[in-house]
């Protein structure tokens, strides 16, 4: 039975500083369907229909795990320390958990993308355009954030699998102007795929992630949560890739002493991006197609891009799946 599925997307981006000895930076592009129509084919029956709204059911289950631990925290990755546990700890745990779950290639179609770089101050942006540096380092950035939105549409979606992209969401304005549509989407028109479309008026929009600021009726008090929801993915995914962490499946009581918080709270992405470890065994993943992890180099003058994989870490072995879709 052949599966066809058309998907209509907001993408958030968020970005941060790695650290550690490379001096890397990181972008994340987190694709999350506000509609999703999948069709099976049958010779013999016909064809049959479905439709799903990732975006808003994605949404529900944020506003669960706030009201479940009446949390209204800001999740924030960087932001998460202490040694005792916390029902706040919990809380960040199921988050991450649900950015996990949300990837599964089955009733959320959501897509992930994530691309490591070294600091622009490490490199030659002369090239880049612009009369101050300010400006170059932006449309350095804008390269970046334009390879690995390329790099999502045509590795992660295909003629069976079609997006239509409505509207980039970022974290904030933390440059001197906004992320340029021109430079971003519209030079990606005649370069992509048959089987990505970008809507007439898509733009990319600043929206800041605390919730906080915003009525819970705005649809910007969403944008907020998603983009909370692209942070701690983006931090668990430097945590298990590039930082010496000690990553464990464990489920403390409350105010257990803990070796490392965002160990705890990163591993149910690192058992995510370990399934790539499987190799060719991965393609019968439920989260096959769901994410790239890559670091952007430049060798002789031109980009090189190698895929990034977790370090060999030992994992406590606790029944700990939530399954939040259940």
């Amino acid at each position: 039975m052949e599966r066809l599925i058309r998907s209509e997307v907001f993408i958030y981006h968020d970005e941060t500083a790695c650290a550690g000895n490379e001096n890397l930076r990181g972008h994340i592009l987190f694709f999350v369907p506000v509609i999703t129509i999948v069709e099976f084919k049958d010779s013999l029956f016909g064809s049959q229909t479905s439709e799903y709204t990732p975006w808003t059911v994605l949404f529900e289950k944020i506003e669960e795990i706030r009201n479940k631990f009446n949390e209204n925290h800001k999740f924030h990755f960087s932001k998460i320390s202490g040694k005792k546990w916390y029902k706040q700890d919990i809380a960040d745990k199921y988050f991450t958990q649900l950015g996990v779950e949300a990837l599964k290639q089955k009733n959320m179609f959501c897509k992930l993308g994530i691309i490591f770089y070294k600091n622009p101050k490490s490199c030659d942006i002369a090239g880049y355009g612009g009369n101050k540096k300010k400006e170059k380092l932006l449309r350095f950035y804008e390269t970046i954030l334009r390879m690995l939105f390329k790099g999502i549409v045509h590795h992660l979606y295909d003629n069976n699998n079609k997006v239509k992209i409505l509207k980039i969401i970022t974290d904030g304005e933390p440059y001197h102007r906004k992320l340029s549509n021109y430079r971003i989407l519209e030079r990606l028109i005649d370069e992509i795929k048959d089987f990505v479309e970008i809507d007439k008026d898509a733009e990319i929009n600043p929206n800041s992630s605390d919730h906080k600021k915003y009525n819970k009726n705005f649809i910007e008090y969403i944008h907020a949560n998603m983009l909370q929801l692209s942070d701690m993915l983006l931090g668990s995914t430097i945590y298990s890739c590039l930082k010496n962490s000690n990553i464990e499946e464990k489920n403390p009581r409350i105010k257990d002493y803990v070796k490392d918080k965002k160990g705890i709270i990163a591993c149910p992405v690192k058992k995510m991006l370990d399934k790539r470890k499987r190799k060719s065994g991965f393609q019968n993943s439920i989260h096959y197609k769901a994410f790239i992890i890559s670091k952007a180099i430049i060798k002789n003058g031109k980009w090189k891009f190698e895929d990034v994989m977790t370090k060999e870490i030992l994992i406590d072995q606790v029944s700990s799946q939530i399954n939040l879709f259940e």
